[in-house]
């Protein structure tokens, strides 16, 4: 291949690159495991403690913590709301994560927006540097 044709995919491919970030994005499982891991250590795509609206704790009710063996809520029961975990690309740096479960809307009234998203500190595993190697290879130099 020519310098001159490899400059060129090389500029289309950074011409498109918000596409790009969304063909990684899409129902990127590694993202969605990091929310995943979040949840499961009773916080907040910020980082906070998962806090329950309704009753303003941050734990669940002695019953409920007595039939789960634990306090903190990580929103986990059968899987279900995990398992129908999905994340989308939806316009320049702007991605929807959510769960197909009926009753997400329900968990975002009761613990908050916050639920689904990746921690700033995290952020730096969300979109791997070789997943978008591998994009640009495939683009580019293929």
């Amino acid at each position: 291949m020519k310098i001159s044709q490899l400059r060129k995919r090389s500029n289309q491919f950074r011409v498109n690159l918000d596409l790009h970030i969304g063909n990684v994005v899409d129902h990127n499982e590694k993202l969605l495991q990091l929310n995943k891991a979040q949840l499961k250590s009773s916080q907040t795509s910020k980082g906070t403690a998962l806090i329950n609206s309704l009753t303003g704790s941050a734990t669940y009710s002695p019953a409920y913590a007595k039939f789960k063996g634990y306090r903190k809520p990580d929103l986990f029961l059968t899987g279900k709301f995990y398992k129908e975990m999905d994340i989308l690309f939806n316009e320049p740096n702007k991605y929807l994560m959510t769960s197909y479960v009926p009753y997400t809307k329900h968990l975002i009234t009761m613990y908050g927006e916050l639920l689904f998203g990746i921690r700033d500190r995290n952020k730096a595993y969300a979109i791997t540097t070789n997943d978008m190697t591998i994009l640009y290879k495939s683009k580019v130099l293929a």
